[in-house]
């Protein structure tokens, strides 16, 4: 099952006795949870008629939540979060029993297990679950459902956005929706008076993401632009991230240049080059514009960099700090 399919679902009143959500799209899992609860509880007997467990719960203290009789309503949720019964992380408890009694749990209950990691598949109880529960996957939004969704968000405070904006908006922030919430209301407020908002809009107040600073940090190495590419690495490094990571980040951009260039060297068109890459539109078409200032050979090179350092700072060579330092050395030479 979809989440659109979920939502219709819901909205109709079709609601299964249990759910397995799973996904990396956490804003749209969590307005699945919300639809849920303002379908099946009355306002005001939430609390009464819902119970919520994460981690490491006895399989009998589920059981119990499940059949405890809902109060002033049909039925009642039961949320599981990580339940290590699942992912294998912790004691699963009685199996057998839990899925037995799982064939035939009370009609007065909605059980929901919400997944960040993927479940043990060898488990009785992740079995029974796919024999009982609905899967829905919540994935990330695809680039014309962003373009809809963002559009929708700003609509509601009384503004418009340009598509230019939102494809600018998705490039430096990313594309998950609670990051993009943030953002979102930060324009509405920043455009307050005009009604529009354009991609200007969008480069003057966004905070950039790790990837997108990533990609402007190398995009300011091929340019020479080191006094710059080093500000945007010090941002970062004081934001939390390693060094190592950097490195790993770095690898990852090259990698993608690589593959471009060598793809676009080819003849292929972009959506070819998308399809194999399992790339974004919008992140598709600035690395295709990035990759294409330099030859196949320079950006081959770069990534080389990028790995010999990784592997030179893992193997305990150099430090993680002198080796990030000259990594970004030898990428800024790749211009010349």
């Amino acid at each position: 099952m979809t989440y659109d399919q979920l939502f219709k679902a819901i909205r109709a009143g079709d609601i299964g006795p249990a759910y397995v959500f799973y996904g990396p799209e956490v804003y749209v899992l969590s307005s699945a949870l919300d639809a849920l609860r303002r379908k099946l509880l009355p306002e005001g007997f939430e609390p009464l008629n819902q119970s919520l467990f994460e981690g490491a719960t006895d399989v009998q203290s589920v059981m119990d939540a499940a059949e405890t009789l809902p109060l002033m309503c049909d039925r009642r949720i039961v949320v599981l979060r990580d339940w290590t019964a699942l992912t294998g992380k912790g004691e699963a408890g009685d199996a057998d029993r839990f899925s037995k009694w799982l064939g035939s749990s009370p009609e007065t209950c909605c059980l929901v297990f919400v997944l960040s990691a993927a479940p043990d598949n060898r488990k009785k109880i992740t079995q029974a679950l796919r024999a009982r529960a609905e899967w829905v996957e919540f994935p990330p939004l695809s680039d014309a459902d962003l373009y809809k969704w963002c559009a929708r968000h700003v609509r509601e405070s009384g503004f418009d956005i340009q598509p230019d904006a939102v494809e600018q908006l998705v490039f430096m922030a990313g594309r998950m929706l609670t990051g993009l919430v943030q953002e979102l209301d930060k324009l509405c407020a920043y455009a307050d008076g005009r009604g529009v908002i354009t991609r200007a809009d969008v480069e003057a107040v966004t905070t950039p993401s790790t990837e997108c600073t990533v990609f402007q940090m190398i995009d300011c190495l091929m340019k020479g632009q080191s006094a710059r590419a080093q500000r945007l690495l010090k941002a970062m490094l004081e934001n939390g991230e390693s060094c190592l990571g950097t490195v790993a980040m770095l690898t990852r951009q090259l990698r993608m240049l690589t593959h471009i260039r060598l793809l676009r060297a080819q003849g292929l068109p972009l959506p070819e080059i998308e399809r194999r890459l399992s790339l974004n539109h919008f992140a598709a078409v600035r690395a295709a514009e990035q990759a294409g200032r330099f030859s196949a050979e320079a950006l081959e090179a770069g990534y080389r960099a990028c790995v010999d350092t990784d592997f030179a700072v893992k193997s305990g060579r150099v430090r993680d700090s002198a080796g990030l330092d000259a990594l970004m050395l030898t990428l800024e030479d790749m211009r010349n």
